[in-house]
């Protein structure tokens, strides 16, 4: 039987082909993905195949997983054309910093004009290197946090943008909201949430922040471009369109600079 995620990504499947039985017979060469994973304080082994399912299943890309990011180069890198972060170093993970090397080929892979996808916790990774923080546009750090996992509308804030045009105007997830985070100058947001105050953890907890938290939005670094979604927090969260189609969406954004997957005619 086909997974659910087979199932919803069918109707971006379809509706692809019956735009690209309108063009030229030639199809474009696929969008080389490479996923950068290993360590993390969230199910990696989990989401990782998720995330390649997703994305293979539009025929838009062709996807590899690296677990051991220690010791890559510019010339691990080179035969991509975006990498996605399924990373998190963060504190209390004990996790392994990437040695200098994979962090600075990184850093030369966004800058000379590739692309670059932060996924969920990636944005936890790396603390104290700031030039992860000005590459990604937004972090989680010392004041960052969320309120219990929740179903919530999310909220398109530039409907013109190749990532997000065409899509409602609104949809709704269940997942994490990230609140608190630490925004750089000059990001270009996409999509925000309402952070609900009266949505508060057990005994005291954390409660929403009562403001609209910003959840997906991209970043040109030099000559390349960044693309972060702070949705995704398990597989369960994984199964909203909203979060399918804007990953595969500012996936192929990254990588390119150009949208060609079209909206899904149905989003809920």
């Amino acid at each position: 039987m086909m997974s659910r995620i087979g199932l919803t990504l069918l109707g971006i499947i379809i509706t692809a082909g019956s735009l690209s039985s309108q063009a030229p017979a030639q199809s474009p060469s696929k969008v080389k993905v490479l996923i950068l994973t290993g360590v993390n304080n969230h199910k990696w082994r989990e989401t990782t195949p998720v995330l390649r399912a997703i994305l293979e299943q539009t025929g838009r890309f062709d996807v590899r997983v690296n677990e051991e990011v220690r010791g890559n180069t510019s010339e691990t890198f080179d035969n991509y054309d975006v990498l996605l972060l399924n990373y998190n170093d963060l504190k209390q993970t004990a996790g392994p910093w990437w040695d200098e090397k994979a962090r600075n080929a990184m850093l030369e892979f966004v800058r000379k004009g590739k692309g670059l996808v932060s996924y969920h916790a990636a944005n936890n990774a790396f603390w104290g290197w700031e030039k992860y923080d000005k590459m990604i546009g937004g972090t989680w750090r010392e004041h960052a946090s969320h309120a219990p996992y929740h179903t919530y509308t999310v909220r398109i804030v530039d409907s013109q943008d190749p990532i997000t045009r065409d899509l409602p105007s609104t949809f709704s997830e269940t997942d994490e909201l990230y609140h608190g985070l630490s925004m750089q100058p000059g990001i270009h947001l996409l999509a925000t949430a309402y952070d609900d105050p009266h949505n508060c953890g057990a005994n005291g907890g954390t409660c929403g922040t009562g403001k609209d938290e910003p959840l997906i939005w991209t970043v040109k670094y030099g000559a390349g471009r960044v693309f972060q979604t702070a949705l995704g927090h398990d597989v369960k969260s994984m199964e909203g369109m909203g979060f399918r189609i804007t990953l595969v969406r500012g996936t192929e954004w990254a990588a390119t600079g150009q949208v060609t997957i079209p909206a899904p005619p149905m989003m809920n």
